[in-house]
């Protein structure tokens, strides 16, 4: 009897030790697999080649230790550690600082801008990064300093089809992929302070493209456009690493004014409105987007807060199946933030670490390590 006991027991361990080997097989397997999960095809279209050759310029100025210490792979967290907020002199965001760079590699890396960028999208990004935080850090230059970007890489546009970067600073946090023959740009974080850089209006379109679909609608509109409550962005920024990518939007359905019930003239005034912020993309690619847009035009809702008049301090949003815009005048007229993304799970393409649905606000009102949220963003509610 204890002879069969013993037998049992020795097969038992030899099962488990198999079971065990067997599962950690796998798991290397899986974990080998991984980095090349979902990676696209280099592409041969002329534009995308573009963009890599600008992206592996930018790489090779670099230092073999610069370029490990910028790298991440595609779907890593350091994709959402980005931020509104301006970082201190001693704040590390991860990624490359500008002012770590020589003045060649800031050049090389504006290249890069360049080619993602429309001609208004790359003024907007270079109005915002050389000049409008010289402004800003005047006011407090022992804790808001220029030339605090960071710029992340994601992917190797080496060898693979899918590739991006991230840029990250104050009042500007833009996301970037190349997926095979798709690019995409969101989420993407505009702001300005103050908002009329060196004779310019950064978001001057933005404000006026807004205001003229607004004085295009007659009083029933305008009373189902203009809302009132909290004027605060909904869906963003963030501030720490929020694996909720892909936010529930459900609740903004029905709120507002919507396509279907505006004229022909009233969505020309409304393509134009969400035109400014597509097409801070290079033209190519904006159009892609611009034609997922209009398949769900007559389901875009416009809301309005604030004001009336172009002098008033304004928020507004616009919600497409396909793009989610917000602007809002934080305080006063001369400090603006915009936010874009993309409510069809677009934002960071398909590197999401969790395509779990949640709004922005609900994440932050649930999680513990949100307990002093508003302590991380520069702005506050403003009825």
């Amino acid at each position: 009897m204890l002879r069969k006991i013993l037998i049992i027991f020795i097969v038992m361990v030899m099962a488990c030790i198999i079971a065990l080997t067997i599962t950690l097989l796998d798991a290397q397997s899986v974990e080998k697999e991984k980095p090349t999960e979902g990676i696209a095809e280099v592409s041969t279209k002329p534009s995308i080649v573009a963009l890599a050759s600008a992206m592996k310029s930018f790489r090779t100025s670099l230092s073999s230790e610069r370029l490990a210490d910028a790298s991440f792979p595609l779907g890593h967290k350091e994709s959402y550690s980005w931020t509104n907020t301006p970082p201190g002199r001693n704040d590390d965001r991860g990624g490359i600082r500008f002012d770590a760079l020589s003045t060649d590699q800031l050049t090389r890396f504006y290249e890069v801008l360049n080619v993602f960028l429309s001609d208004d999208g790359y003024t907007k990004v270079s109005l915002i990064t050389k000049e409008a935080e010289t402004h800003i850090s005047n006011i407090s230059r022992s804790f808001w300093a220029s030339n605090h970007y960071y710029i992340a890489l994601f992917g190797n546009p080496e060898t693979d089809g899918s590739w991006g970067f991230q840029l990250d600073g104050h009042h500007l946090a833009l996301n970037f992929l190349v997926h095979g023959d798709a690019v995409f740009i969101v989420p993407a974080f505009i702001g300005t302070r103050p908002a009329s850089v060196n004779g310019t209006e950064v978001l001057g379109n933005e404000r006026g493209n807004a205001f003229a679909l607004l004085n295009s609608l007659n009083e029933d509109q305008r009373t189902e456009a203009i809302q009132t409550g909290s004027r605060r962005l909904q869906v963003g920024p963030g501030r720490s690493t929020d694996p909720f990518l892909n936010h529930d939007y459900s609740e903004f359905v029905g709120v507002g004014l919507k396509a279907s019930e505006m004229n022909a003239s009233q969505k020309e005034h409304l393509r134009n409105l969400i035109k400014t912020y597509v097409y801070n993309l290079e033209t190519e690619f904006a159009d892609v987007w611009m034609a997922d847009i209009d398949a769900g035009f007559d389901d875009t809702y416009f809301v309005w807060m604030g004001g009336t008049t172009i002098n008033d301090p304004i928020y507004y949003r616009v919600f497409n199946p396909a793009v989610w815009i917000e602007f809002n005048n934080e305080s006063g007229l001369d400090h603006i933030h915009t936010i874009t993304r993309a409510p069809n799970g677009n934002d960071y393409g398909i590197f999401a670490l969790n395509r779990v649905p949640k709004t922005l606000r609900e994440h932050y009102t649930s999680a513990d390590h949100h307990n002093v949220i508003d302590g991380l963003f520069d702005y506050h509610d403003e009825e």
